[in-house]
């Protein structure tokens, strides 16, 4: 398997467990210590606050995620990826459905296992 291949697996496993309400298939693609940025929020840092950050979407909502890499980069065992996010969100409770879509940058690092784990997750919203 290619290392490109290794990231769209990983960023997979996380949106897979993100639209199947998996909070712990998501929080396995993390480092301990990994880092959301999303636009108009604080940061957030360490897989409990990612947990306490997503839980509540999860249950709010029925989510379908997607992400298209469009450059990759690798630094040694640091793999930066920028592309475009886009998705559903239909509100359990209105039925209403929202399209969130922008801009995402992700960062991995390889752990002690090899295992690409995510570091950084930083994004923008609106048109892609």
């Amino acid at each position: 398997m290619t290392e490109r291949a290794d990231i769209q697996n990983v960023i997979n496993a996380w949106n897979t467990g993100l639209d199947s309400g998996d909070i712990d298939a998501m929080v396995a693609t993390c480092d301990p210590n990994a880092v959301t940025v999303n636009e108009g929020q604080p940061a957030t840092i360490g897989v409990q606050a990612i947990r306490d950050k997503y839980i509540p979407r999860i249950a709010t909502a029925e989510i379908t995620s997607g992400y298209d890499i469009e450059d990759l980069q690798f630094f040694g065992d640091v793999a930066v990826v920028s592309g475009r996010f886009y998705g559903t969100m239909t509100m359990r409770d209105t039925g209403e459905t929202r399209t969130p879509q922008g801009r995402l940058v992700l960062v991995y690092k390889r752990d002690a296992t090899g295992a690409w784990k995510m570091i950084l997750d930083m994004d923008n919203n609106g048109p892609a």
